[in-house]
């Protein structure tokens, strides 16, 4: 009858041992590593957007104190991060390592998006402040904390039916996952189509009261001198530069004319990011000229530490040497006054002679 083979016990304690490991390494792997969680900031249904002359905003504030703002006007998205409640860039962290990792609907990546990063200088992997995209379709301005997003038909189509929007940045070591609620998307392209069609109701009302104002004027022609018809001027509009660039100058534009509003902002954007960098290098040569001018101080002020510690010493030897002087002058006095002589070199330590000798009034 055969039997089956009998391990040794040392050979089943370290079957065992493997088998713990093996087991461990696989709970390991499944379980969540709390070192890739990421800081998650949420606009629910109950944060609405705020309209101006065709733009629409959604902010939201984070844990430590920042601003997300999404700003939508139609053409683009942006992204901006501040250190206040107002979308300014004025309030705009810096960055200096600014990753953009992922923008999703309804947790599907944007295809807009997707074509950024195969469009990117030098990799794909995730859109990096510093590098450019082709036809800055997408810009990644990690420097003034804001990304820009020009939009599609298939884009705008995905946010019109989308419910969320999710943008995956990474600022700093941390991932910031930036989620906003867009089930009301398309309320804001209801308030711009409101906002066109009062200007284009009011330029319609312009050009009738025109075209009546023309009429009266030819029927009138025969009897009457003929009077000028004042020309409808279109309505202006400005793109203001952000607080604290009081050098900048508003770029005017037609109010009805969204082409001409993109071009003004994205010209005041260039103007303000140009001024940034003149502050940035001048803050620098300024910060270069002071630790110059701090060295320059240390070393006359070591300079004049060594020289009065040298001035002590001098002091001190000559003090020395002339104590040493004045020791052996004395004696050589002494010897003379004892003698009953009075020398002129000895009037200088007449105090020390004794009480019968007398200064002589003829030593010099």
């Amino acid at each position: 009858m055969n039997q089956g083979v009998v391990l040794p016990m040392s050979v089943l304690r370290l079957l065992t041992c493997l088998a713990i490991l093996i087991t461990s390494s696989q709970a390991i792997s499944k379980s969540d590593n709390p070192f890739n969680k990421a800081v998650i900031v949420a606009a629910g249904s109950d944060v609405q957007w705020q309209y101006g002359d065709q733009t629409a905003t959604k902010s939201v504030k984070a844990k430590d104190g920042s601003w997300y703002h999404l700003f939508y006007d139609g053409l683009k998205l942006r992204l901006r991060v501040t250190t206040s409640a107002e979308d300014s860039l004025a309030g705009a962290r810096e960055f200096n390592d600014f990753a953009v990792k992922d923008i999703k609907v309804d947790g599907k990546r944007m295809k807009v998006f997707q074509w950024c990063l195969n469009n990117q200088e030098k990799h794909s992997r995730f859109l990096q402040q510093g590098l450019t995209v082709n036809k800055d379709i997408c810009q990644n301005m990690g420097e003034q904390g804001t990304y820009v997003m020009r939009l599609t038909r298939d884009s705008m189509t995905s946010l019109e039916q989308g419910k969320s929007l999710l943008f995956e940045l990474k600022p700093y070591r941390t991932a910031v996952h930036v989620k906003f609620d867009i089930s009301d998307f398309n309320d804001a392209n209801k308030e711009f189509k409101k906002q066109i069609d009062a200007v284009m109701a009011a330029a319609a009302a312009e050009e009738a009261a025109k075209k009546e104002a023309t009429a009266a004027a030819s029927a009138a022609a025969a009897t009457v001198v003929p009077v000028a018809v004042t020309p409808v001027v279109k309505k202006k509009c400005k793109a203001e530069p952000p607080k604290g660039y009081a050098s900048l100058k508003a770029i005017e534009y037609d109010c009805d004319d969204a082409a001409a509003k993109s071009e003004a902002n994205a010209k005041i954007d260039k103007q303000v990011a140009s001024i940034n960098e003149q502050r940035k290098k001048a803050a620098a040569e300024a910060e270069r000229k002071r630790k110059e001018a701090e060295a320059a101080r240390l070393a006359r002020e070591e300079a004049l530490k060594r020289e009065q510690e040298a001035l002590a010493a001098s002091a001190a030897i000559q003090a020395e040497l002339s104590s040493d002087i004045t020791n052996k002058m004395l004696a050589v006095c002494k010897k003379q006054w004892a003698e009953g002589n009075s020398r002129c070199y000895c009037e200088k330590y007449i105090e020390f002679a004794p009480s019968h000798i007398k200064p002589n009034p003829d030593c010099n």
